[in-house]
């Protein structure tokens, strides 16, 4: 497999086995760059948000026939959803709170496929930086716009004074 997407290892990417990687690529082939970006890629898997609502009036959108592969990444997506140690998981996790398990797994199956057309078209690699990271960031996008509402409000924030004792 390593010969055939000229040493690209998709396998270090978080959910993607030997087998589920072999499944991708009797479903996709080696060449990736005839999706121009990764958008077209995951809307091609069918992985994509769909648009079917306009103002207060909710459209029925059939279905056209998707490849199979956009399942598997949301087989890999589903056993992400439970890991501890992968932003992924914790990402898939606050999502299924938010909006259901259905929204959550088709959003972390398109993080993976998006990463999975970068890894094998542009050559970036992928470094899982871990929960704790994924945690840290969010703290500090809440931070920020806490910040910038209490601008917009006139209210001022003082930070808490921390008692050695």
């Amino acid at each position: 497999m390593l010969d055939l997407f000229e040493g690209r290892d998709a396998t270090t990417l978080p959910g993607i086995t030997d087998y589920a990687w072999l499944r991708i690529y009797s479903e996709t082939g080696t060449d990736l760059e005839r999706w121009p970006s990764e958008k077209h890629f995951t809307s091609w898997l069918g992985l994509s948000p769909g648009q079917n609502d306009s103002g207060k009036k909710k459209k029925n959108a059939k279905k056209k026939g998707r490849p199979s592969a956009g399942q598997i990444f949301r087989i890999m997506a589903q056993g992400l959803l439970e890991s501890k140690k992968i932003a992924f998981g914790a990402f898939g996790r606050r999502l299924k709170g938010r909006r259901g398990p259905r929204i959550a797994i088709k959003a972390v199956a398109r993080k993976i496929a998006a990463q999975y057309w970068r890894l094998m078209v542009k050559g970036k690699d992928f470094v899982d930086q871990g929960v704790a990271n994924y945690e840290k960031v969010l703290l500090e996008q809440k931070a920020k716009y806490l910040k910038k509402l209490a601008l917009e409000l006139n209210v001022e924030i003082t930070e808490p004074k921390i008692s050695n004792s």
